[in-house]
């Protein structure tokens, strides 16, 4: 459950946030009326020059008429039955908690068309367009029929203008909740004790807000105001508000596609954002989805040598990004015209300053506009904006938006609402935005220079942005994540600060890469990513790069497929979201967040080695003389949270094959599955062995943590400010979180069957078995029990308790997927533990926690071994 205190921080808050930094364009001036009719139609539709006396026009796309509170859209004869765009998105935000101003990530243009019903009326169509035939074709015909198209609106027709060919139309229909606001804000209260306190839209405090037209665009703003009918006042210290406004923008817009742009069929050794369709125009396929990357249309302006873009992409610096920031930025976006020039289109990217122009507007949706937002909580995000047309898959708008608590990565501070170890956990961490983890990687990396004794580098803050804002610009081009990008570079290229100066820590910028950080004293390459890599170069290359004589998508095709089969080497090979979740369907460990270079089982051991030798000297440098203990608190939480990030990464391993993306016939194409070598499983088991459940693992001093408490003011809800139950940090909670999130993944229903066919896919003790898993996980949790020396510590209890749970469930009632056969070795590991304990219980001079702990565990594993008539469903 979400603190219910934010909320009305949020809402209180919510009223004084306002769009950042622009300024509205100035209400054009009311167009000179026509002449006017000399009479409403015969229909009894007002005349249009009756209807404007004393209404403020603006020319635009669309002509906006403001009147009486209202705002109308103007439509020509021409633009009914045209294909238009529009879409909504939220004009302000809460200051955080989730609810972003502008946020339209990763959006496709919804295509309308304006049609007229009779007289009195237009509907607003979403035309069908993912099933698709060549024009004029029997298959068009047949797709007509099989498919159907939706109504959005219905608007009624308030003017006309017989002579001008235009009508008047009412878009009251903005005003509704299109955008399941009132669920949005509801889901940030969230207070089962109080279920009546969710927000709904009142119509009567809604309106219309400010209306823009553009030439090529208009925006009308719809102020709608979401109640709570039962304020929440569980806590006493301010009162709820009852109201927040949140206001939308709608956008309708001529569709910018470029004449001539052809799409490009996507391949899945190659990473782009796609936009799928279903074509009929042929039968010889084997699969009759058509899937076109993102892209924009940017071509050489004289094909036959190097020469300017004939439409670059030209990205405006808002006002509101911080000058010392600007450079960064602008380099970053720049860095992508050496991939663009590889290909012979020299200056397709190009940055300009926001204008100082009062007339400049970033709704104007010529402009592809960069941001900077001002959250109370946003943990420190950076989000890429591309809009496409999703019948070509064509790009025609993007922008990127970069929270401002992206840099304050030196300023350590605590909250629960940001608690790294929570976001390590797999617990979701209250109103954290995606995407904080780079944020968290540098403010790592900063608290690890400082135990060093070492200053954070004056390049530091550069080079982290940069390594940001490349990554986004990478989206905007419609580049997907790449998260192998890691295994083509060796431990000791990354510690050479000339080679990654010149080819980075990665193949890729597309990578969620972590801070490039070694032992004290060890040699040091660049710490971030700042510059494209050798797959970006490669990606770029097969999205971009003319195929002369190819005059449909089709005919793309055979040398699209011979650049693809370059992603067998490793600078070149791909993989992406779908292959990274921990949660027993990712099967390749290699592919992964947060990780470097090929060998990452050690790279994860020296990081381990690297987070509890900080641990060790914290108390020596945190905090600094007259700060408040919450410096010390917070570093030991950014510790751990690198601890956590490879303590997890490891579990990828058991269980794991290696997959390839190559096609029958690519050079040096391995089996699309190879089952990751024994050997390696063992060593990663090794590393959790030693850093996760060993007795050893977590040593921390008991003096570090009697120092891990906070600052106290008196509690402040509208703030944000309300404290922990606890003083101190329980480090039995963050061990135990760490441990069940490990065996979770290892003994995941998916992880436990792949096991168990991994003998039917390779050679006797090649690959890891079933019985390795628990026999392995035994010996690293119950290691003290097998050899009569019960730990008398309480991490090492809660480990105990949680594994037998486990297994008793395994045993007696498992999930759906779990084989026969780990059913029947929890069982048989159960009937080890029992032996154990009857022994162990002998032992003379256990201390009574010690015994009580034996005798619990004795009880629960008899109970499980003594259940009688357990049924369990049938099971492959």
């Amino acid at each position: 459950m979400r603190p219910l205190t934010y909320i009305r921080f949020a809402a209180a808050f919510a009223a004084s946030i306002t769009f950042s930094g622009f300024a509205p364009v100035a209400a054009a001036a009311a167009a000179p009326a026509p002449a006017p009719s000399p009479a409403d139609g015969d229909d009894g539709i007002p005349a249009y020059a009756k209807f404007v006396k004393g209404a403020d026009v603006s020319d635009g796309i669309f002509p906006l008429i403001r009147k009486d509170g209202k705002v109308y859209l103007t439509l020509a004869k021409d633009q009914l039955d045209t294909d238009f765009y529009e879409h909504a998105t939220i004009a302000n935000g809460l200051g955080g908690f989730g609810l972003l101003s502008g946020d339209d990530f990763q959006q496709p243009a919804r295509i309308i068309r304006f049609e007229r019903i009779g007289d009195s009326k237009v509907s607003i169509v979403l035309p069908q367009y993912r099933l698709i035939a060549q024009p004029g074709t029997a298959a068009e015909k047949a797709v007509e029929l099989s498919s159907a198209a939706s109504v959005l609106a219905v608007m009624p027709v308030v003017a006309e203008d017989t002579a001008a060919g235009k009508i008047v139309v009412d878009p009251a229909f903005l005003l509704t909740d299109t955008l399941g606001l009132g669920n949005q804000l509801s889901d940030i209260v969230k207070n089962p004790l109080n279920p009546i306190n969710g927000y709904h839209l009142d119509p009567t405090r809604s309106y219309f807000g400010a209306a823009k037209a553009f030439p090529k665009n208009d925006i009308i703003e719809a102020d709608e105001t979401f109640a709570s009918d039962k304020p929440d006042t569980t806590i006493d210290t301010v009162e709820d508000p009852h109201s927040v406004q949140m206001r939308v923008k709608y956008n309708f817009a001529q569709v910018l596609s470029s004449p001539g742009y052809m799409p490009r069929l996507a391949d899945d050794r190659v990473g782009y954002w796609e936009d799928p369709h279903i074509g009929f125009d042929s039968d010889d396929s084997f699969d009759d989805v058509e899937r076109f990357v993102t892209r924009w249309d940017i071509r050489a302006s004289d094909p036959t040598k190097p020469s300017p873009a004939v439409k670059p992409i030209v990205y405006t610096l808002s006002n509101s990004i911080p000058p010392e920031y600007h450079a960064a930025i602008r380099d970053a976006l720049l860095e992508w015209n050496k991939a663009f020039e590889r290909i012979g289109i020299l200056d397709a990217v190009q940055v300009q300053e926001q204008p100082n122009d009062p007339n400049f507007d970033p709704d104007d949706i010529r402009y592809n506009t960069i941001r900077w937002l001002t959250e109370a909580n946003g943990g420190g995000f950076a989000e890429a904006q591309i809009e496409w047309d999703p019948r070509t898959g064509e790009i025609f708008r993007s922008g990127i938006l970069l929270d401002s608590d992206l840099m304050r990565y030196e300023k350590l501070y605590y909250g629960d609402e940001v608690s790294p170890e929570a976001h390590k956990s797999g617990l979701e961490p209250s109103f954290l935005h995606r995407d904080t983890g780079a944020k968290l990687q540098a403010q790592f990396a900063a608290t690890a220079l400082a135990l060093y004794g070492e200053n954070v580098p004056s390049s530091f803050s550069y080079d982290f942005l940069k390594s940001i804002v490349l990554h986004e610009s990478g989206h905007d081009f419609g580049l997907a994540h790449n998260f192998i990008g890691h295994n083509a570079y060796t431990a000791a290229e990354l510690k050479d600060p000339n080679f990654t100066k010149a080819n980075g820590i990665a193949s890729s910028v597309m990578e969620y890469s972590p801070t490039n950080l070694w032992p004290k004293n060890s040699r040091q390459g660049s710490y971030f990513q700042t510059t494209i890599g050798p797959y970006d170069y490669h990606v770029i290359h097969w999205g971009y790069a003319a195929i002369p004589n190819a005059t449909t998508p089709q005919a793309e095709v055979p040398t699209l497929d011979k650049w693809a089969e370059a992603a067998t080497n490793p600078k070149f090979a791909f993989a992406s979201d779908e292959d990274v979740e921990y949660d027993g369907h990712a099967v390749d460990p290699r592919v992964s967040h947060w990780m470097l270079t090929g060998d990452s089982i050690s790279w994860c051991k020296t990081q381990l080695g690297i987070t509890r030798g900080l641990l060790q000297t914290i108390d020596a440098r945190y905090p600094k003389p007259e700060m408040p203990w919450d410096q010390e608190r917070a570093a030991f939480q950014m510790v751990l949270y690198d601890y956590g990030n490879c303590a997890t990464a490891m579990a990828h391993y058991i269980g794991g094959e290696y997959l390839s993306r190559a096609r029958r016939g690519d050079p040096g194409a391995p089996n699309p599955l190879t089952p990751v070598p024994r050997t390696e499983e063992l060593r990663a088991f090794a590393n959790l062995d030693a850093f996760v459940f060993g007795a050893d693992a977590w040593r921390i001093s008991p003096t570090t943590l009697r120092r891990l408490t906070y600052s106290e003011y008196e509690p402040m809800a509208d703030l944000g400010y309300k404290p922990t139950a606890r003083h101190d940090v329980s480090l039995a909670e963050i061990v135990a979180r760490q441990q069940n999130a490990d065996l979770q993944l290892m003994f995941a229903p998916l992880t436990l069957a792949r096991l168990a066919d991994m003998p039917s896919k390779a050679g006797p003790d090649t690959t890891m078995t079933l019985g390795d898993l628990f026999t392995w996980t035994q010996a690293s949790v119950y290691g003290d029990l097998a050899k009569g020396k019960p730990d008398r510590t309480l991490l090492r209890h809660n480990l105990q308790r949680n594994y037998t749970r486990m297994l008793e469930q395994i045993a007696v009632t498992p999930a759906d997927g779990t084989p026969y056969d780990a059913q029947a070795l929890a069982l048989h590991e159960l009937v080890a533990v029992q032996g154990y304990l009857r022994r162990d219980l002998t032992v003379s001079g256990l201390d009574l926690e010690t015994r009580a702990h034996l005798e619990a565990l004795q009880a629960e594993v008899h109970r499980t071994l003594d259940t009688k008539n357990v049924t369990t469903p049938l099971r492959s």
